[in-house]
């Protein structure tokens, strides 16, 4: 039985229906190469000879590369290493170096599809990855496909339209100390290696990497002023190596005002530090640091973690993160009536509104207030009429 041939547009390709039933696509590419491929249906039939048509069209014959994925990421990284910042680089080759590459690496870049992508996120879930993991590899694969579209390798992404599995909510719910925890662990931090550290963090809300990029250049005890311009972040394998960066956000740079308590706290330290630096002598690294190691270099944040889980349980408090630190200085504000706007700037906040939604359930009061204010506006100027009762 001959086959069925389909009229279509010049250059555009023909199809025919096999004696099998299965869809024949047929395209020539300039030059007199003739390309042939079967489908099980005629939609996916006309989408690969759109494609193909697309190819030509710009000019493109990626039907002929062989590039690999493995050897078009590891072209990408190197040109990626000058355009973002170190950690961010080093983040882009953990992720190629962990699963893109073991997965995608041996196939050839040009017979990357949907199909595929989606397969590779869903092995990484049976694999025990974490959404957070797979939501960033996406990231990374996708600006890889993104760059061999620009680059004439691929007509579309394959990662457009992938299956990303939802952001999951945040299962670590903030955690605010009472009064009273507050009271022990300000007592407990008088008695710690990293105590002013503790203490800058919840009374002022500053962010750990805020903290630990912190230099002495940037406090002025006169004025009772600190000046939030960098952060300390750390990348490479198991964070090897560190790097002064900028803030979070423009909003993040900031100049707080502290009372005469911590003032007189960080002039006694600056004190403690001195006497520090002659003991240690010549194993001390000048890095102009207010909050650094016992040598001087950038403090290490997994010993940091290790010492306050210790604090918190030596002093039969709560175990919380350090973040919440800066939840608490947050809570604290609040609970002093400072508008939302005074606490958003303090913070570096972008907007009140991302205040807002991490502390509306801080504010104070709540219906009841609500209740009673309309009503003694709206019924407080006249009595009801008086309405006969019906017997």
């Amino acid at each position: 039985m001959p086959r069925k041939k389909h009229n279509r547009a010049p250059n555009s390709g023909s199809i025919s229906i096999n004696p099998s039933g299965s869809v024949r696509a047929q395209f020539s590419l300039p030059g007199g190469k003739r390309l042939t491929k079967s489908f099980l249906t005629k939609r996916e039939a006309d989408a690969w000879l759109r494609e193909m048509s697309s190819q030509v069209t710009l000019g493109l014959d990626s039907f002929n590369h062989n590039t690999l994925v493995s050897e078009f990421v590891e072209d990408w990284l190197e040109r990626k290493k000058t355009t973002v910042k170190p950690k961010t680089w080093s983040d882009y080759g953990q992720y190629c170096k962990r699963f893109i590459v073991p997965f995608l690496g041996d196939q050839k870049l040009r017979d990357i599809k949907l199909p595929a992508v989606n397969k590779f996120y869903g092995t990484m879930n049976k694999d025990g990855c974490t959404v957070e993991i797979v939501r960033h590899t996406h990231r990374v694969l996708y600006a890889i496909f993104a760059d061999a579209v620009r680059q004439g390798y691929l007509v579309t992404n394959p990662a457009q339209y992938a299956d990303v599995p939802a952001k999951e909510k945040d299962p670590e719910k903030m955690m605010v100390f009472s009064p009273s925890e507050n009271e022990t662990f300000m007592k407990a931090t008088l008695q710690s290696t990293h105590g002013m550290l503790y203490r800058l963090a919840i009374k002022t809300g500053m962010r750990q990497g805020e903290l630990l990029g912190l230099t002495w250049k940037n406090v002025d005890l006169e004025r009772g002023e600190i000046r939030v311009i960098q952060q300390l972040s750390r990348y490479g394998q198991n964070g090897s190596r560190f790097e002064f960066a900028p803030l979070k956000t423009d909003y993040s740079r900031r100049t707080l005002k502290i009372g005469q308590e911590l003032v007189d706290m960080l002039k006694q330290h600056a004190q403690e530090q001195q006497k520090h630096k002659e003991f240690v002598g010549s194993s001390w690294q000048e890095t102009g640091l207010l909050l650094p190691s016992s040598t001087g270099t950038p403090l290490d944040q997994r010993n940091l973690q290790r010492d306050f889980d210790k604090l918190l349980k030596n002093n039969g408090l709560r175990k919380i993160r350090f973040h919440d630190l800066r939840h608490n200085a947050a809570s604290t504000m609040i609970s002093k009536g400072l508008s939302i706007v005074q606490i958003s700037r303090y913070l570096g906040h972008s907007s009140p509104r991302i205040t807002l939604e991490h502390y509306a359930h801080l504010i104070p009061g709540g219906f009841d207030e609500i209740s009673k204010s309309m009503n003694d506006t709206f019924f407080a100027s006249h009595n009801p009429p008086d309405v006969p009762l019906i017997s």
